[in-house]
């Protein structure tokens, strides 16, 4: 089994191969190379699975996924990917708005 068909097993979710290709090439691992237990526990592959798991919770509208992710799965889905970049000091999902401060004083 290649990383790709393993990440996109991993997931389970509906992903073309470009979306799950994107994200293992962005963490440098080769989509087509032979998964193994190895690439599973490497530090690049769980990022991408992280990665993967972000776009997927941006990705997704609820109002749209037929039922089949619920608001507590999406809340799920994003806490697993938090523990991965929390696990290597990545951002974490929902840290970028965090940045955000209150300038009401200026007005």
């Amino acid at each position: 089994m290649t990383n790709l068909t393993a990440l996109k097993n991993i997931v389970n979710y509906p992903l073309s191969d470009a979306q799950a290709g994107q994200k293992l090439i962005g963490r440098g691992v080769d989509a087509e190379g032979e998964y193994s237990e190895a690439v599973n526990g490497s530090r690049a592959f769980r990022l991408a699975y992280a990665d993967t798991l972000r776009m997927l919770v941006t990705m997704v509208n609820l109002s749209q996924s037929g039922g089949s992710i619920t608001a507590q799965n999406m809340a799920d889905i994003r806490n697993t990917a938090n523990a991965i970049y929390r696990e290597y000091g990545e951002t974490l999902i929902g840290e970028q708005l965090s940045t955000l401060k209150d300038a009401s004083d200026k007005w």
